[in-house]
């Protein structure tokens, strides 16, 4: 049982903290994480109510530019986001699937420093911008599962353009989400998935530009194991991609609208479930590579989730 499919996880804050293109520009980052998720990544947890905490460490040392190639500037990130997620999946039927809504609460906690450019800043853990998602549907067949989401991804966190660090992005995100799991046995113990985001964003305050949309694809190949009928353990390779499908509204601050993010990663982890308890425990390393006006770096999660 997972609770990765709509998990914007930590997401959602955190990957716009973490893909920053440049210091104080619109386009700095993602209200998507990309990575967030890997085995199991559109598989939704049943029927009931779910809380998840993601913990995340993100550390980049990397800049890259429209080449692709690393700026050689002095650079260095580290961010930490927590992520409060309650789930809820309801019995109710839409066009066969079953109906579920959520919302993320992420606390950022981030420093930068750009030895170049005289910065040099950080924010100690503050709130970011929520995710409210009212729209999650969840299909369970025999061979795979589905999901389909839409959400909001509210400027809820501090945001000021004349800083480099912010917890918050200063704009409005909207977010659509679909994928599947595909099981390989039919034991349901081989499975692959493919989870997708696409990203609107809106216009951010202070400056007046409008990020470009957004894709990214994340999922994962894995194993599940059964060890004496009280522990579930899942090991598994993930990946991720992301790419800004558009251009910004308009040039920014170290920034130009033409010049589109883009991101690969590839990772490992393993998810261990206890079943008296309903609790699991997932810890996930990501590698980013070939990365283009974006950061270049890796990040560690470590998620608790207790069903009800």
């Amino acid at each position: 049982m997972h609770t990765s499919t709509t998990s914007m996880t930590t997401w959602l804050t955190l990957a716009a903290l973490v893909s920053s293109a440049s210091v104080a520009a619109a386009t700095s980052g993602s209200h998507y994480p990309m990575g967030a998720e890997g085995v199991k990544a559109a598989t939704a947890p049943p029927p009931g109510l779910h809380y998840r905490l993601y913990n995340t460490l993100y550390s980049a040392d990397t800049q890259t530019n429209n080449a692709g190639q690393d700026s050689g500037l002095d650079f260095n990130l580290d961010l930490f986001a927590q992520v409060h997620r309650f789930v809820q999946v309801t019995d109710t039927k839409l066009f066969g699937a079953n109906w579920g809504y959520n919302v993320l609460i992420p606390l950022i906690d981030k420093e930068l420093s750009i030895e170049p450019l005289g910065v040099n800043d950080s924010h100690s853990l503050a709130m970011g911008d929520i995710v409210i998602e009212p729209l999650s549907l969840f299909w369970f067949k025999e061979r795979f599962d589905a999901a389909f989401a839409l959400a909001v991804i509210a400027p809820s966190g501090d945001f000021d353009a004349r800083q480099a660090v912010n917890p918050g992005f200063g704009y409005w995100s909207g977010m659509l989400s679909a994928g599947a799991t595909y099981y390989l046995d039919e034991q349901k113990s081989w499975s692959f998935s493919a989870l997708t985001r696409t990203l609107i964003n809106g216009k951010q305050e202070d400056t007046d530009i409008r990020p470009g949309a957004e894709f990214i694809i994340e999922g994962g190949l894995g194993k599940e194991f059964s060890i004496d009928h009280t522990w579930l353990l899942q090991p598994g390779i993930s990946y991720c991609a992301s790419w800004q499908i558009s251009d910004d509204s308009k040039d920014g601050h170290g920034t130009i609208a033409n010049e589109r993010k883009r991101a690969f990663g590839l990772g490992a982890e393993i998810n261990a479930f206890y079943l008296p308890w309903l609790m699991q425990v997932n810890f996930r390393y990501v590698k980013e590579l070939e990365t283009k006006n974006t950061t270049e770096g890796s990040s560690a999660v470590l998620t608790f989730t207790k069903s009800f």
